[in-house]
């Protein structure tokens, strides 16, 4: 079950002490509020009653979905430390038949911030498959960044639902407000079926980052056939 403690913690901007709640893990189906929050971007954001400001942080938790079975290590810092405990947690995953066994059919993820974590639960909830999902953006991107403004740099690309149905891109840029941009699932569909043993083959046992840098390598290696989306 989850556990929370106290932790004190200065405002960026006025300098007051304030005291936040911090959890080490974020355990489905009892902790549905959580859900909501991380869900709303708003789990890791902490106010300030003085300069009346909001401001993110950042620790480690894990978010557990024992329904779906879907194991999210968030990792901020990713430090020598923290590398470590996910190697050694991998590691007893291949040797550990009590723990292989308690965790059966498990999905294990690693992100490094509340918007990826946010990503992964929304696409593990849609039944979706983020690997895939993860591919498609590098379809994207260079489309993107073609028709993007000299003085715009693109910080971000997020997978979300649409409220009145369907899929849409969420673009977070370094100077201008965010942009959405309607997903075409024929896309995802079509790299399940051209690049299923290429994706299967990277992605290893254990917690894994699927992130950009995995994609990459999946796309470099990639067979023939994926077609990018209309311009």
């Amino acid at each position: 079950m989850s556990e929370r403690k106290k932790q004190m913690i200065a405002c960026p901007k006025c300098g007051k002490t304030i005291e936040i709640e911090v959890w080490d893990s974020i355990d489905i189906p009892y902790d549905m509020e959580q859900k909501e929050k991380v869900l709303n971007n708003t789990f890791f954001k902490v106010g300030c009653d003085t300069c009346k400001i909001a401001f993110p942080i950042g620790y480690k938790c894990l978010y557990n979905d024992m329904e779906q079975k879907y194991l999210i290590w968030l990792a901020p810092k990713m430090e020598e430390e923290e590398q470590k405990d996910i190697e050694e947690y991998n590691e007893r995953l291949k040797t550990d038949n009590r723990l292989r066994l308690a965790q059966g059919g498990y999905t294990y993820r690693i992100v490094r911030n509340d918007n990826e974590l946010r990503e992964k639960v929304l696409i593990f909830d849609e039944g979706l498959d983020d690997r895939y999902i993860e591919t498609m953006k590098m379809v994207y991107v260079p489309v993107f960044k073609k028709n993007l403004a000299k003085d715009s740099r693109i910080m971000g690309l997020y997978f979300d639902k649409k409220e009145e149905g369907g899929y849409q891109w969420v673009i977070v840029f370094d100077n201008r407000q965010p942009v959405v941009v309607d997903v075409d699932m024929n896309i995802y569909e079509d790299m399940k079926e051209k690049l299923k043993n290429i994706v299967e083959e990277k992605t290893t046992e254990g917690f894994i980052q699927i992130h950009a840098p995995w994609a990459m390598e999946v796309m470099t290696s990639r067979v023939d056939g994926v077609e990018p989306p209309v311009q």
